[in-house]
């Protein structure tokens, strides 16, 4: 069955092939076998664009059975099949690597076709059938530049011709597929309109040949490629016809001009066709993604407007729930008996980490609506620690963990958002506090480097992987390691204290992590200039 499954291509490939170039040799030049258009060219790229390499015996074989009967001999025939198959090939290689897409819808694409598919790998087939012919007596020595070039054009315009319309027809695309039974009807007698004007236009020596441009542009914006490649297909055969009969604009010249006067006229026929569909392809695709943009803002602030109003509505309980309980802890109120105080750290362990759940999933939602930016303030950095090692007291004592903090007698002077550092150095604690198998042990500093205020958070945590680390900064992303799957979270909080980092000008950075060992965190902002507020760009 798989051998099934890989021949039935290969025959049906090596057939067309095989059909294609007996059909093309009536319009050979040179020979008998050196035509201006080659569509087997085309059948090749696109075979191996879309079914891969490993369908060349099928090219091979075909190149071989067309060229024995016309080839100087059998090893002639088979050399030039060799190069029929190789520049395809190399052709192949090229555009993959250049990243082309076979959809044709970038003008890039169009670009690499021309140049990378046409121009350069055809070269190969034209200096390889070119040398055999002149090697074997077959073509004078002085006739080998004509005959080159007479080759490569004409492998050249199978590319540029009948790949575009090949291509049309393979999904994605689908090509004509896709049209209505009156947008067919109208694309049939646009191509019929055309073929007619380029055969009046080549039978007469008013060389007028392109006035068939403008209706060629007209298919390739009123169809794009499904219109544009088939139209230009048509003038090219019938260009072709008229250059190897010598009538009109071909009565008089001899075959290197026969030549030029057709391949500068195939050439305007594919520049007209492929390249102005890919650009109204661009051009569709462009609004397309204004139209995809625009939902998506509005998506994006509507998100931000429910979550604000989920904010306001869960805010204020949560923020009485903790400071009551707070009072409760701290004995404002009488010493609590022993015996609840555990019970209090709990509860309000579990309160603050709710508020921060809250404040995370408000963070990120505003900073993708582009919230305001921050409102900064002088602030010291130092004070900003001891804040946040206060606001972590409750945890601290419920896991019994120890924090060191390390603040000079300087101050460390910044400009920035107290709330939006403070909302930063409460992520980092509580990370800090909450991924470790053992008794946690932090070490948070403030200190001055240079223009900057810096402060670092380290851990004994369980430390992240590679893999953990490289992603560590994007949103909802959290540890893969099963024992803290019930650590409640969104994932939102290092993505968001980046963000807000980033906003009042500063940095986050994680300046180190290793399994079993610990993590440290770094962030740094630029130093306050003079007391007082700044408001930041």
């Amino acid at each position: 069955m798989q051998a099934v499954r890989y021949l039935a291509p290969l025959a049906v490939v090596a057939i067309a092939y095989w059909a294609a170039a007996r059909l093309s040799l009536n319009l050979a030049l040179v020979h008998g076998q050196v035509t201006p258009i080659w569509p087997p060219t085309g059948i090749a790229l696109v075979t191996f664009l879309t079914l891969g390499r490993r369908m060349w015996p099928a090219i091979a074989l075909a190149a071989f059975a067309v060229n024995l009967p016309l080839g100087p001999s059998p090893l002639g025939a088979g050399l030039i099949a060799c190069g029929n198959t190789l520049a395809p090939l190399v052709s192949t290689e090229l555009l993959r690597r250049a990243g082309f897409h076979r959809q044709l819808d970038r003008m890039r694409d169009a670009t690499e076709l021309v140049v990378l598919a046409a121009l350069i790998g055809m070269t190969i087939s034209a200096t390889v059938g070119s040398a055999v012919l002149i090697l074997s007596g077959t073509v004078p020595m002085g006739s080998f530049a004509p005959t080159w070039a007479v080759w490569w054009a004409g492998d050249a315009m199978g590319v540029l011709l009948v790949a575009p319309m090949l291509l049309t027809l393979i999904p994605p695309r689908l090509g004509l597929r896709r049209l209505g039974w009156l947008a067919s009807a109208e694309l049939t007698l646009l191509l019929v309109g055309i073929g007619a004007v380029t055969y009046f236009l080549f039978e007469n020596e008013y060389r007028l040949e392109y006035l068939v441009l403008p209706l060629i542009a007209v298919a390739a914006w009123r169809f794009r490629l499904a219109g544009a490649a088939p139209a230009a297909l048509i003038a090219s055969v019938i260009a072709a016809f008229a250059a190897v009969n010598g009538v009109g604009a071909f009565a008089s010249e001899t075959l290197l001009e026969k030549m030029v006067t057709l391949q500068a006229f195939n050439i305007s026929l594919s520049l007209a066709s492929f390249l102005l569909s890919s650009f109204v392809d661009a051009r569709q695709q462009r609004g397309e993604m204004e139209r995809l943009y625009e939902s998506a803002r509005l998506a994006i602030a509507t998100k931000t407007d429910a979550i604000d109003v989920a904010a306001h509505e869960l805010g204020p309980p949560v923020a009485v729930l903790t400071s009551y309980l707070a009072i409760l802890s701290d004995g404002k109120l009488g010493p609590p008996p022993a015996k609840w105080r555990s019970i209090l750290n709990v509860m309000s362990d579990k309160a603050w980490q709710v508020d921060r759940l809250i404040n995370e999933l408000v963070d990120a939602a505003r900073i993708e609506g582009k919230a305001q930016p921050a409102m900064p303030a002088y602030l010291d950095l130092r004070e900003a620690v001891r804040n946040a090692v206060r606001r972590a007291r409750p945890r601290v004592e419920l896991s019994g963990a120890q924090i060191t903090t390390t603040l000079g007698l300087e101050p460390v002077p910044v400009d920035a958002d107290e709330r939006q550092i403070g909302r930063i150095l409460d992520n980092l604690i509580n990370n800090s506090l909450t991924y470790t198998v053992r008794s946690p042990r932090l070490k948070v500093d403030a200190l001055i480097k240079g223009r900057r205020g810096v402060v670092h958070v380290v851990d004994n945590g369980v430390g992240m992987s590679e893999s953990e680390r490289a992603l560590v900064f994007q949103p909802f992303q959290r540890t893969k390691d099963p024992a803290f799957d019930s650590i409640p979270g969104a994932g939102l909080g290092l993505y968001a204290s980046r963000r807000l980092a980033e906003v009042n000008r500063g940095t986050l950075t994680l300046e180190r992590s290793q399994p079993g060992v610990g993590t440290s965190f770094a962030l740094d902002l630029p130093l306050a200039e003079a007391k007082g507020t700044k408001p930041l760009n």
